[in-house]
């Protein structure tokens, strides 16, 4: 996603650091083999576990105790499947009956209702089933077990490497990885209470799920006793562990507790001032309070995403911290507004199983902007709507097009993707549109209400709308949800008299439609989609202006409508509000185009403008475009739009109006102007951007400058970028910008130094963007066998990186690597990458793209200069002419 708007990883949706997507076509998103999920039998539920775990922090092992109480489903099951992975099993007992009592108890391994014994009993490896007699309609099963996990919990301690890391342990159990640390019925259908008591070293703080019950003398000695009484699935299950300095809060009646690393309680209270605010804001807007009894944030390192609902306690990375430079133009906002929406969306109403994740994950997304309009205002909504767009549309332009909801998966985190986030967020906001706010609201709160603690599919959303509404939503989950893709529309405006002719045309790529509400049995021949179009006219009234709005029913591939209109419209704005998820491609006359971007009356609609006029290239273009950068009360987003616009035009006009505004006092705007400059391949240029890059007050600025110095291709800065190159920042965002900006110089002298900077010890961040940009400045042997040997490096996001970087190499000899690695990967995410790569290998490769885009860019450059020199000559020759006709 572009840099303006989001920095923050989410949940479990990837590093936006690695989150562009540039293949020539999406592929299938179904790779061979992959067979359809269906959700798990349940012939036994889990009513409560309680936990008693030993750390042996130096060993990264656990010894624990673990109490499920169950209770019976189907009255034919002889036995109960529990996912366990890595276990060596002590003992598996069972006291038949225990678990009748109607509150959950207390004390992992004691036995509320008869005593334990041993229990009949098979065990491979990853499933413990336990016999439970049929005249039993509840039991409690007790296993004494020890383990080494690979996954599930994270042991840090520092090496020689990385001095500075500190001792912590915390758990990430998400997707499906709680049957690392304990067993369980380790699927989201199953909820259940749960307790923990853990040992951890004497002088460590312990964060768990829930209510905090051990004495400050048990604490002092390292014991933690935690309980929770609302049911949860077992991936939201956490254990934090380490030395954290506390900042209290508080918000309504819920008590608050921030935990960062020691020294960092400033930024702490920096980064989490808005909490309260967003609790308070989302009891109000959902009419459902914060679903528990305490809420906290705790700030770990090297966490594998950017954050974890944890029932009442998520887990965040260090990148969310903020010190006072960052601050200048970075948020974590968005990161706390969507771990905290979870609370509501996951936790309380938990997805049914994992083709329903959106329900979760859209959800958060969208309360992301719902908090930005209610702190920021309307165009931070609507412009944070639009990135999202952006970052969907790339995934599925570049990448694949699937249904949001999709059972066609190998691992859950497959599709954790930006059409489970971005578009399912935008879903939401379309049903926001359609329904009105106040339908809305009242459906999502009916919604929440109907489903407390329970687990939900998308149709219990859709029957909560339609019964507050009395609308039926049929056909927009049917497109919108369970099919994919999305439209793609070309609007042409043309004015003639009195009257406006509109021309929509509408196309789109094929999409494999979801099992069960195909449209149509030949996917290869896509439907239309259905959708109003909203079109607002500006006409002039008097000294101000007013604004009529026209709606149109699209739902064939090719409309024509015909507007009469009292006079000659000032602009035209199509889709003001955001109804078409999609791309819309605006063809409309050059003047309403420059006064839309003027004068229409929201910044959406004035941002809309400016990718049309940078296609027309003339002077009252370049003019009107030069004039929204400038106006320093104009909103940011539409000022960054218009620079960019002006890069896109490559004229000397533009080139003279950006370099005028390298030094704008808003930050945004400046790191805009700094990314259009990098469309000009000259000295200048590159002076100017080498200023921004060395010396500006904002990380990003300088991040971007440098990104877009090597873009200008110019080798003077070369030796500029390499002393920037360690230069430390926030989330190692310089030190990124500068290797992408090395890999835009085309420059071979930087070779070894991204070499350098891919080895253990260099930060996480600056390690996965060398390794993304080796490939485009070298495909020797040396580069490949490199990256061939990262591919088992511990951190997955590193190693989706590796995979990635040898696609873009296309070297088939790359395949063996591959496939053993593919063999042995327990990380999902990485897993699917590796697929993907496999199939793909055999190509050209990302070298071979960048060369076409090279020449195509060069084709381009070569039209503007002739443009021109035509303009020059055309002035030229009118000079002679009218000195004639003084005459």
């Amino acid at each position: 996603m572009s840099l303006e708007y989001r920095l923050h990883s989410r949940c479990a949706c990837g590093s936006v650091l690695s989150s562009s997507e540039f293949a020539a076509a999406s592929r299938p998103f179904t790779l061979a083999g992959t067979r359809r999920v269906y959700e798990r039998s349940r012939p036994f539920t889990i009513r409560h576990i309680a936990l008693d775990l030993t750390l042996d922090v130096e060993a990264r092992s656990i010894r624990g105790t673990a109490r499920l109480d169950a209770v019976r489903v189907d009255p034919g099951a002889r036995e109960i499947a529990l996912d366990a992975i890595g276990f060596d099993l002590e003992a598996v007992e069972i006291s038949a009956g225990a678990g009748r009592a109607a509150k959950p108890r207390r004390g992992a391994g004691k036995a509320a209702s008869g005593a334990f014994h041993p229990a009949e009993h098979t065990y491979d490896g990853e499933t413990l089933r336990v016999a439970v007699p049929l005249d039993e309609a509840e039991a409690s099963i007790l296993v004494r077990y020890r383990a080494t996990p690979r996954r599930g919990i994270y042991f840090l301690q520092p090496d020689e490497h990385v001095p500075d890391r500190p001792r912590q342990v915390w758990t990430q159990c998400q997707d499906e990885d709680a049957r690392h640390i304990f067993p369980c019925i380790d699927k989201p259908h199953i909820k259940q209470t749960t307790e923990l008591r853990a040992q951890v070293p004497p002088g460590w703080y312990c964060l768990s799920n829930g209510e905090l019950e051990s004495d400050a003398r048990s604490q002092k000695e390292g014991v933690y006793h935690y309980r929770l009484d609302e049911p949860h699935p077992s991936y939201l299950f956490t254990l934090v562990a380490g030395e954290f300095a506390r900042i209290d809060g508080a918000a309504l009646d819920v008590p608050l507790a921030y935990f960062v690393p020691k020294g960092r309680e400033e930024d702490g209270r920096r980064t989490f001032a808005r909490t309260p605010d967003m609790i308070r804001h989302f009891s109000e807007k959902l009419g459902v309070k914060y679903p528990f009894r305490r809420y906290a944030q705790v700030v770990v390192s090297d966490f594998i995403f950017g954050g974890m609902e944890n029932t009442t306690a998520t887990t965040m990375y260090e990148h969310i911290l903020l010190d006072e430079r960052a601050a200048l133009d970075i948020s974590s906002d968005d990161l706390i507004a969507h771990e905290l929406a979870h609370q509501w969306f996951g936790d309380l109403v938990t997805c049914r199983d994992w083709s329903h994740g959106w329900l979760n994950e859209g959800f958060a997304t969208f309360m992301e902007h719902v908090y930005r309009e209610h702190h920021l205002g309307a165009d931070e909504y609507d412009h944070g709507l639009k990135a999202d767009l952006d970052s969907y549309l790339g995934e599925a332009r570049g990448r694949y097009r699937r249904p949001i909801v999709c059972q066609d998966y190998d691992a859950p985190l497959d599709v954790f993707d930006r059409h489970l986030y971005e578009k399912g967020g935008l879903v939401l906001h379309l049903l926001r549109r359609e329904l009105g706010d106040e339908l809305f609201w009242r459906g999502v709160s009916t919604y929440l209400t109907r489903h407390a603690r329970g687990v939900v599919e998308t149709r219990d959303l859709a029957r909560a709308l339609e019964d507050v509404s009395g609308k039926s939503l049929e056909r927009f989950f049917e497109q919108w949800v369970f099919r994919a893709g999305h439209p793609e529309l070309d609007v042409k405006i043309e004015i003639e008299g009195d009257q406006c002719t509109v021309t929509v045309k509408q196309a789109q790529a094929a999409g494999q439609p979801s099992r069960e509400h195909a449209l149509q049995p030949d996917a290869s021949t896509p439907p239309a989609f259905a959708f109003d179009l909203v079109l607002d006219f500006g006409f002039t009234e008097g000294k101000g202006s007013i604004t009529r709005r026209e709606v149109r029913r699209v739902d064939q591939a090719a409309h024509t409508f015909v507007i009469p209109l009292p006079r000659r419209p000032r602009f035209v704005v199509v889709d003001p509000d955001l109804r078409i998820l999609g791309e819309v491609r605006v063809d409309a006359p050059g003047d309403l185009l420059r006064a839309q971007l003027a004068h229409a009356p929201t910044a959406r609609g004035r941002l809309l403008a400016a990718k049309p006029l940078s296609r027309r290239d003339d002077p009252p273009t370049a003019r009107a475009l030069g004039q929204s950068l400038s106006d320093a009360n104009e909103f940011w987003g539409v000022r960054a739009a218009a620079a960019a616009a002006l890069g896109a035009l490559q004229s000397s006009a533009a080139f003279a109006l950006l370099e005028g505004s390298a030094g704008v006092e808003h930050p945004k705007v400046r790191r805009a102007v700094a990314g259009a400059l990098g469309n000009f391949r000259s000295a200048k240029a590159a002076e100017v951007l080498g200023k921004l890059a060395l010396r500006d007050a904002s990380y990003l600025v300088q991040a971007e400058a440098a990104r877009a110095l090597g873009a200008t291709r110019q080798s003077s800065g070369f030796e500029t970028l390499v002393d920037l190159l360690d230069r430390p920042s926030w989330g190692e965002v310089i030190r990124c910008g500068v290797i992408d900006g090395l890999a835009n110089l085309r420059d071979e002298r930087a070779v070894p130094h991204l070499t350098a900077r891919t080895r253990y010890g260099v930060p996480t961040r600056g390690r996965r963007a060398a390794i993304m940009a080796l490939p485009k400045l070298s495909s020797d042997r040396r580069t490949r066998e490199l990256l061939e040997e990262l591919l088992d490096q511990p951190d997955p996001y590193l190693r989706v990186d590796v995979a990635r970087a040898l696609g873009d190499l296309g070297d088939g000899r790359s395949r063996g690597a591959l496939q053993r690695q593919l063999d042995r990967d327990l990380d999902g995410r990485v897993r699917r990458r590796i697929r993907e790569v496999l199939r793909d290998l055999g190509g050209a490769g990302k070298r071979e793209l960048d060369r076409l885009r090279d020449e195509l860019e060069a084709l381009r450059r070569d039209n503007a200069e002739i443009r021109a020199r035509l303009g020059k000559l055309e002035a030229a020759s009118t000079k002679p002419k009218k000195a004639a006709d003084a005459k």
